[in-house]
């Protein structure tokens, strides 16, 4: 019996997979690496960048130059996001964030693998495989611990960090970020382990018939 032929879009998904997994490894492998000197070193002249959860009101004008104008506008600027920049990041500070970082590689390192054994299953003829749909399923379950690490890391960034620090051109804001989206593909992904379960099932009666 002649084997089918792997559709071009399984083959480029596959593809791009295995060849992603292997540049986060490489990255992982770095982060370890910063990982293991924030935990061990004090290193002092460190410039460490880090996110905020939140919005920024910033006291800043400025002005709007068109050609179609006839007069400069001006303009300023009322909510952004940004990083914070730590000149010569503390010892301490950079063991906090490092136990992030770690957390962070292994969280993503975990779904990376779960999610190419999947596109590995689906590239070797396997749609509608019990495995696949575990695999599915615990995608997205881990894209909920993802989700609640987020908030948390959120909540965490608020407290530890933006309450306490003091500028005199912003204002920041406490509408803290947790990133809902998460959720949402990670529902997605359990509703699709359910169809894809069906599909199974379906696919396991046409056998019982013939």
């Amino acid at each position: 019996m002649e084997a089918l032929k792997k559709p071009t879009s399984i083959k480029i998904i596959y593809w791009l997979t295995n060849i992603t997994f292997w540049i986060y490894i490489v990255f992982a492998i770095l982060g370890l690496i910063l990982v293991g000197a924030l935990l061990f070193f004090d290193l002092d002249d460190l410039q460490l960048h880090v996110g905020i959860p939140v919005m920024v009101d910033v006291i800043e004008k400025g002005t709007l130059d068109l050609n179609m104008l006839s007069s400069l506008a001006e303009v300023q600027f009322v909510e952004m996001t940004g990083k914070v920049h730590f000149v010569n990041t503390p010892p301490e500070v950079g063991r906090v964030y490092a136990i992030f970082i770690f957390s962070v590689i292994l969280l993503f390192l975990y779904i990376f693998l779960i999610f190419k054994r999947f596109i590995g299953n689906v590239y070797d003829g396997l749609y509608f495989d019990m495995k696949n749909i575990l695999l599915l399923k615990r995608i997205s379950y881990t894209l909920v611990i993802i989700w609640l690490f987020t908030a948390f890391y959120a909540y965490f960034q608020y407290f530890f960090l933006v309450i306490n620090m003091n500028f005199e051109t912003i204002n920041i804001t406490s509408d803290i970020t947790t990133y809902p989206i998460i959720l949402l593909v990670a529902l997605f992904i359990w509703v699709l382990s359910h169809i894809f379960a069906v599909g199974c099932k379906l696919e396991e009666e046409n056998k019982l018939i013939v």
